[in-house]
């Protein structure tokens, strides 16, 4: 698989080992290129760190899209200048601004959700992309077990249960990792 450059000159461009550590990055290439996905979303602190990782594996996979989903305009046009460094900016869509309201107006299917927000805002933000997600497709939300700042203290895989149309497993990955499939 292709990487983006370890030692680049220039300090704004992307390592896809950056986006959480060098496993996780791993991780969600291996589901890009395992599954096939084409349409991704990635929401959260790191959303764009982590559509860099994944726009290379839709790169070798031979295309699709990444959306990123960042919180202000600023970050969006950092984001932007970044990829196109890093050569992966014609696999992502930069969204700002209300992630929630953003991601109800995403046209088409999603293959993968990537969810890298506070714990709390998992469930609203899975519930806005939910009507989207195709069976089989697949949703990560990283740093179960870090934050703990779920108010219930449940994890996201608690609520995507076999009895509503999802498998779901918590891997042990820097502060935790949960996976879900739409078995449905």
């Amino acid at each position: 698989m292709k990487q983006l450059p370890e030692d680049s000159a220039d300090r704004t461009a992307v390592r896809p080992a950056q986006a959480d550590t060098e496993s996780t990055a791993t991780l969600l290439q291996q589901l890009v290129l395992a599954t096939g996905a084409t349409a991704v979303v990635a929401c959260g602190p790191a959303a764009v760190r982590r559509a860099a990782s994944v726009a290379c594996a839709l790169r070798d996979n031979g295309g699709g899209r990444v959306v990123a989903c960042v919180s202000d305009a600023d970050q969006a046009l950092d984001a932007s200048v970044m990829l196109e460094t890093a050569g992966v900016a014609r696999y992502v869509d930069v969204l700002h601004g209300d992630i929630r309201q953003a991601l109800r107006r995403l046209p088409g299917p999603v293959d993968l959700l990537v969810l890298g927000c506070p714990g709390e805002e998992h469930l609203p933000i899975f519930r806005a992309v939910e009507p989207r997600l195709l069976p089989g497709a697949l949703i990560v939300a990283m740093g179960s077990q870090a934050r703990g700042d779920r108010s219930d203290g449940e994890s996201l895989v608690r609520f995507l249960s076999h009895d509503d149309g999802y498998v779901s497993l918590s891997l042990p990955l820097e502060g935790g990792v949960e996976v879900a499939v739409r078995a449905l």
